[in-house]
């Protein structure tokens, strides 16, 4: 496994900045309990850090202390199918709801949290079987789920929320299959 390169490539990380974004389109409180594990991403909106990269997956793994987790995030490139593997670290930044983090990168890049990144949990399902996560301006956004490979009509029925959420659709892009 190598370590993935640059700072930028955090967004890899849920696949989770600077606008806010209307209280309605957040999700319903998160059960941290429930909320950790691994995620595989099925689909996201194109971004230049990803472009290579067929399958990704993150585990978030509480760190013993409160409101703060150890992230791993691998992805497996297109081209010649070479893992890629990134550590960051996260706290929830809003723990009344639980629906909001700071990713930052472990190591030089994350010393003073410069190498770091906010994330939005848009939506959940109630027994946390998928998530949606994007940056708090939607301009990058992810779908999560918890099988490596659902069903087509899972895809289609998570990307038609995604849709209802005001995330861009159009050019997704699929992964994971």
């Amino acid at each position: 496994m190598r370590p993935i390169r640059t700072a930028a490539a955090l967004t890899v990380a849920l696949g989770l900045c600077a606008a806010a974004a209307p209280a309605a389109a957040q999700a319903r409180n998160i059960a941290l309990d429930q909320f950790d594990g691994r995620w595989f991403e099925i689909a996201r909106s194109p971004n230049d850090v990803q472009k290579d990269c067929r399958r990704a997956q993150i585990d978030f793994n509480p760190q013993g202390r409160p409101n703060r987790y150890s992230i791993i995030v691998t992805c497996t490139r297109r081209a010649d199918g070479v893992v890629e593997t990134l550590r960051a670290n996260a706290r929830v930044t809003d723990p009344g709801t639980n629906a909001r983090f700071r990713f930052t990168l472990t190591g030089l890049l994350g010393v003073g949290g410069l190498a770091g990144q906010n994330y939005w949990v848009w939506d959940h399902a109630p027994d946390y079987s998928w998530a949606i996560m994007a940056l708090p301006d939607q301009s990058d956004w992810w779908v999560w789920h918890r099988s490596q490979s659902p069903a087509e009509a899972e895809r289609s029925r998570l990307l038609a929320r995604a849709r209802a959420l005001g995330f861009n659709t159009g050019a997704v892009v699929h992964t994971g299959r």
